[in-house]
């Protein structure tokens, strides 16, 4: 959609779940603390950004999805919740195994501005071995852009050009009794400013319709070697 979001906000929290017998830990575009997924006598996988807990042991039971660039693929998949603009966003990881298949884990972001970092999420297992898990955030809502350091300071010295004019003008036309071209302040600066566009354009049109020709040039002799 045309809205932009920055679930990166949340990237400081692990958000956690639970269903059935398991327990679940997301840390949204950062990596699960290990120690949210229970014990694991192998080494964890790196990249996990969710993991899965098995609540009566404390064991460490699968990774739910990794972040991009560990190795994994498919890649996480980014879109606008379905429910409409602006309501939030959905990601789907399927870089996970569950039971030697495809795991499929839908985590969809609902907007909320009334609850800022989140920590609890619903999740819900069915099929088997297709999740969804449900966060509910403010951090999920469409970020406001707002106008740049670059936009502003040309705004403001467009703006102090017109009032330059304007003010000049009405100067020499009603102070120094000026007519016609005259009446606007330093024009001999102006006409200096207007000469040197037109050149500028003239030269980057020769510059760009000589190097067309010399290309072309270069490609008939070669052609005709």
């Amino acid at each position: 959609g045309s809205n932009k979001y920055d679930l990166n906000q949340l990237s400081h929290l692990t958000i956690l779940g639970e269903n059935n017998s398991y327990s679940y830990a997301l840390t949204p575009c950062g990596l699960v603390p290990t120690d949210k997924c229970g014990s694991s006598t192998l080494p964890f996988e790196q990249g996990m950004t969710a993991c899965q807990e098995k609540i009566s042991e404390t064991k460490f039971a699968s990774a739910m999805g990794f972040l991009d660039g560990y190795g994994k693929s498919p890649n996480l998949e980014f879109n606008e919740n379905p429910q409409g603009p602006g309501t939030g966003i959905v990601m789907i990881m399927r870089n996970a195994l569950c039971n030697g298949n495809e795991r499929f884990v839908n985590v969809t972001f609902i907007c909320d501005k009334r609850i800022k970092q989140p920590t609890k999420m619903n999740v819900v297992e069915d099929p088997k071995c297709k999740f969804t898990m449900t966060i509910i955030a403010a951090e999920a809502c469409p970020i406001k852009e707002g106008i740049t350091g670059g936009a502003i300071f040309i705004i403001i010295l467009f703006a102090l050009i017109i009032i330059y004019l304007v003010c000049g003008i009405l100067y020499n036309r009603y102070k120094q009794n000026q007519t016609g071209f005259a009446v606007i302040p330093n024009l001999s600066f102006w006409l200096l400013i207007g000469g040197m566009f037109v050149n500028g354009c003239k030269f980057t049109w020769n510059f760009v319709r000589n190097r067309g020709q010399g290309t072309l040039s270069s490609s008939m002799s070669y052609e005709s070697v």
